[in-house]
């Protein structure tokens, strides 16, 4: 089993989807859809005045778009909008109720793809519920839905999630998509020294 945490409006989430499906396709594992609210930071600008640490994180984050541009032209995966200012609660609480009704994969393929291809509004509950209508799983209850993704909350912290993309794995923690080949070796036995 790999538990992924996640948010829909993380570019790098967006990024670790697919390679995730292909790893659980390849081993046969089944993913467990964790979605996990966390606020996406606004671009930092350059200022007249900006302190060294401000520079730092200006730069920084320069640097993590581009590379996430750089990713995502690469594996073919659309980018035609930021996840700055998007409250993804009501998309988080539907993916609860997606899996439980065993269209978690679908239906977090499905927002991915919309939200990151500019066409899908994650914040609009009939565009939500559709989608769950669709994959069969009718029914959502928003009060329900946020009670159960505040509970979810709760059991990610208590569990040691604190960002994202996390992977939490035979009783490890695993922030990031790099840290894939290390999550296959758990899965396929630990044999040999390990991919480090």
């Amino acid at each position: 089993m790999i538990d992924f945490v996640f948010d829909f409006t993380s570019v790098d989430c967006w990024l670790a989807f697919r390679p995730t499906c292909r790893l659980a396709d390849e081993l046969r594992v089944p993913v467990n859809w964790l979605p996990m609210r966390v606020p996406a930071k606004a671009a930092a600008e350059a200022k007249e005045n900006e302190s060294v640490g401000e520079r730092h994180a200006r730069v920084r984050a320069e640097y993590m778009a581009s590379e996430n541009a750089r990713y995502a032209e690469r594996l073919g995966v659309p980018l035609k909008r930021s996840g700055a200012g998007v409250d993804s609660w009501l998309a988080a609480a539907a993916c609860i109720w997606a899996s439980e009704h065993d269209a978690g994969r679908e239906f977090v393929e499905r927002v991915f793809e919309g939200f990151w291809e500019a066409r899908l509004d994650i914040e609009d509950a009939a565009a939500i519920t559709g989608i769950l209508d669709e994959l069969g799983a009718p029914g959502f209850d928003l009060d329900a839905g946020a009670h159960r993704l505040e509970e979810l909350g709760e059991e990610l912290a208590e569990r040691g999630a604190f960002g994202i993309p996390t992977y939490l794995v035979e009783g490890q923690m695993f922030m990031g998509r790099q840290h894939l080949p290390m999550i296959r070796w758990l899965l396929t036995g630990q044999e040999g020294p390990g991919p480090l």
